[in-house]
Parts: structure tokens; C-alpha cells; sequence
């Protein structure tokens, strides 16, 4: 299942490790945004099918937070630091899946920041996933495999980070296979009678759907100083009756009439204030 190099990643962080607190805990989800449009101007869910398994930032050449995956880049550094250089001579496929641990039980997915929706991974993966907090573009020195999370999910939960930012970060060695792998994929419901739902359902897992994010924009409005006052304007500009949905901020996206950045940090707003359901 596990490749010689993806087994040595493991065995560093197993090793590296400071304690270990066993601890039984909610699944690893991967959060993403499901309407998205790949290079190959193929839609994301149907590129997936096609490929029948999840790719890390290093094949897709994209990412809903920093890229910075290619060699000497900054995400290339991180694995090697790491992981103890494991993975400097391999393919892009050998690498890493990133997701979170779900400890807060969150419908959303452990990191809604980084999507509405998500692929709930089935617990046999857990023995072939490593953790750290906080998330690695912060250079973490806490990691851990399966049976210390527990340190982990206590640092997370004594930290004072923004609500967005709490997750423990989840790195799968070894593929990821829709029929195999993944246990089901939860949907916004702002994407119901979408392309996208059709997409989903020609997918091999089951499909899911969560209450949903929806915000009004006056809550843009009263926290400027969360992403900034450009933020404001944008939400303004892009609101449908008042509000701002997945769905309104992936046409937005996909249209490719705004600055994704300040796109992106707009959907934090909505992930942050918007969700419907109880968490």
C-alpha cells in the first residue's frame, strides 16, 4: 500500500514524536471547493472521478491556501524538514495528502477554512497519516502519528488561534482512493440542483449534505478589520438579495473577474460568521 519512502516519512515523525497520548477520534477530512474549475478547464469532481483518487498541491499545481509546491519552494522545504528528507527524490504522486483531524466534530469538516465541502476519509487510513499543530506554513515543531494525536489535539484546544485556524493538520502517505479510501463527500447545500451535485453523484462514495454557510453582508461590514475593508466593498459588489454563499463565491472565482486573493479572504469571512447548522 505504502511505498519504501512514504513508510521512512512515517517512521521520522513516529520517531520525532514527544510522548504519545492515544486517543479515539472523529475521522481525517479533506476540505475543498467542490465548483472549481482544474488547468485543464475540466470541472474539479469529474477530474477526480476520472482519476479515481485525491492528488496532493504537488500534481494539481493548485491550492485554497499558499502554493508553494514545487522544488526548493516553500511547501517542497517543509516536507523535507519534515519528514526527514524522505520524499526529496520522489515522484509528485508519492507525496502527501493534506486534510485535518475532526476532533472539534465539526459538520463542516475539520478546516473549513480551507472549503465548503469535504471528503470524509475512512478510519483505515489513520494508520498511515502524521499530524502536526499548528498548521505547517507556520513551521510547527509538534508532530505525531495516529497514537500521540492526543498532544496535539490538546495543544490545539489551549491555543488562542482564530477559530479558522485550531485544526490539526492531517498528512496521508500513500494514495487515496475514491472506492477504497474515502468514505463520503458532504456538500453545501448551496449546490443542490447544481452541476455540481451532479458531478458528486457519479462519484464511487456516498454523498452527504451539512446545513450549509450563508452570510449576510452586513456581518462583512461590522468586522472590516478581519480581512480588511476591501473585503466590504467585494461582498457588497458580489451579494445576491444581501447574501454570500459557496456557490456565489465559486461562480465569483470561476468567472475570473476578481482578485482571487481578496476572494479567498472573503470566503473566510463566510466560513468564520455564516455557517447555519450548530458546530
Amino acid at each position: 500500500m505504502i511505498s519504501i519512502e512514504q513508510k521512512a516519512a512515517i517512521d521520522y515523525i513516529r520517531n520525532e514524536s514527544h510522548g504519545a497520548t492515544p486517543v479515539v477520534c472523529p475521522e481525517v477530512t479533506v476540505n475543498f471547493h467542490p465548483d472549481r474549475i482544474t488547468s485543464s478547464g475540466a470541472a474539479l469532481l469529474d477530474e477526480i472521478r476520472l482519476n479515481k483518487i485525491l492528488k496532493s498541491q504537488f500534481e494539481t499545481g493548485t491550492s485554497n491556501g499558499g502554493l508553494s509546491a514545487y522544488v526548493g519552494g516553500n511547501r517542497w522545504l517543509w516536507e523535507q524538514h519534515a519528514f526527514g528528507g524522505a520524499y526529496d527524490e520522489c515522484s509528485a504522486s508519492q507525496r502527501p495528502k493534506y486534510g485535518a483531524l475532526n476532533y472539534q466534530r465539526l459538520l463542516t469538516g475539520a478546516s473549513p477554512r480551507f472549503g465548503s465541502s469535504f471528503f470524509r476519509i475512512k478510519p483505515r487510513v489513520l494508520e498511515r497519516t502524521t499530524f502536526c499543530f499548528p498548521d505547517s506554513h507556520l513551521k510547527p515543531v509538534d508532530f505525531s502519528t495516529y497514537n500521540g494525536v492526543g498532544r496535539l489535539i490538546d495543544l490545539a484546544k489551549a491555543s488562542s488561534f482564530d477559530s479558522l485556524d485550531s485544526y490539526v493538520e492531517a498528512h496521508i502517505h500513500g494514495p487515496v482512493v475514491l472506492d477504497i479510501d474515502v468514505e463520503s463527500l458532504v456538500l453545501d447545500p448551496s449546490y443542490r440542483d447544481t452541476g455540481v451535485e451532479q458531478q458528486a453523484d457519479k462519484l464511487p462514495v456516498d454523498i452527504e449534505w451539512h446545513s450549509g454557510f450563508k452570510l449576510d453582508v452586513r456581518k462583512v461590514k461590522d468586522n472590516p478589520d478581519y480581512r480588511g475593508e476591501s473585503c466590504v466593498n467585494l461582498a457588497n459588489k458580489l451579494a445576491r438579495d444581501g447574501l454570500l454563499t459557496p456557490r456565489i463565491l465559486g461562480d465569483a472565482i470561476n468567472a475570473s473577474l476578481w482578485d482571487s486573493n481578496e476572494l479567498k479572504k472573503l470566503w473566510h469571512y463566510v466560513a468564520k460568521f455564516g455557517y447555519c447548522g450548530q458546530t
